[in-house]
């Protein structure tokens, strides 16, 4: 019976596990997504020269420069909450 109940805690643990990195994977390709398309928006206003297309250019890299830094955050955050929930 304990060996059962064993079991199916550490199926559960496996279950969210999982779950957790599928959320983190899920997040960051939502990221890369997003950067391609900020980064796809600025070589275009870059391209055709107008000054209001390099200053909404220049606005859209500070975005670009913003994702980067929220990212690498949560993946900080993320990673040091996955290295305690091994221990």
């Amino acid at each position: 019976m304990f060996s059962l109940i064993k079991s199916v805690l550490k199926s559960v643990e496996l279950f969210l596990s999982l779950k957790n990195k599928k959320f983190y994977y899920d997040l960051y390709i939502e990221h890369r997504e997003r950067e391609d398309e900020l980064v796809w928006q600025i070589e275009e206003l870059r391209e055709s020269g107008n000054s209001n297309d390099a200053d909404r250019a220049d606005l859209l890299r500070q975005r670009l420069d913003s994702e980067r830094k929220q990212f690498k955050h949560l993946s900080t955050f993320y990673s040091k909450a996955g290295e305690e929930s091994t221990d």
